[in-house]
């Protein structure tokens, strides 16, 4: 008899999983070339986003403790890739924004991240890698409000 492969295995949660494992090493490889981490590259990206986050602001979208998110605004800021500035709204809030020098980091980040992605997706033609991106978003816009709906 055949071995036969149990439909857990099969079952789109679990590849799901295994996938987002596989990928996360994938980037995690990607930004090494350009001196980044993961954590760092979320954190240049939603600092270039239109609207400057606060620090908890930020932490809460990257579902990392303060303490953490602290420790890689400051290395950032280091590397002048960001700077904290005080909110005219609030000045007990610190608003997180990019610099030139980040955004560039930042440019050179996402060209290794999405050559690494398109690599990860060779299998998959264009219109299923469409497909699939307008599905994971219908999945997650719910999770994570702030992503909101978007057509690219």
């Amino acid at each position: 008899m055949a071995d036969r492969v149990d439909p857990v295995l099969t079952s789109a949660g679990y590849l799901l999983l295994k996938a987002g494992t596989q990928f996360h090493g994938i980037i995690d490889d990607a930004l090494r070339t350009v001196d980044l981490t993961a954590r760092q590259f979320l954190v240049l990206t939603f600092a270039g986003g239109t609207e400057p986050l606060s620090q908890s602001e930020l932490s809460q979208r990257l579902g990392l403790d303060p303490t953490i998110v602290l420790g890689v605004i400051d290395g950032l800021e280091d590397r002048d890739a960001i700077r904290r500035t005080r909110d005219p709204a609030d000045r007990r809030r610190s608003l997180i924004e990019i610099t030139a020098a980040g955004r560039r980091l930042y440019t050179r980040a996402s060209s290794a991240v999405a050559a690494a992605e398109r690599e990860f997706l060779a299998p998959l033609g264009g219109a299923d890698r469409k497909a699939l991106r307008a599905n994971l978003l219908a999945i997650m816009e719910h999770r994570l409000p702030w992503l909101g709906s978007s057509d690219g």
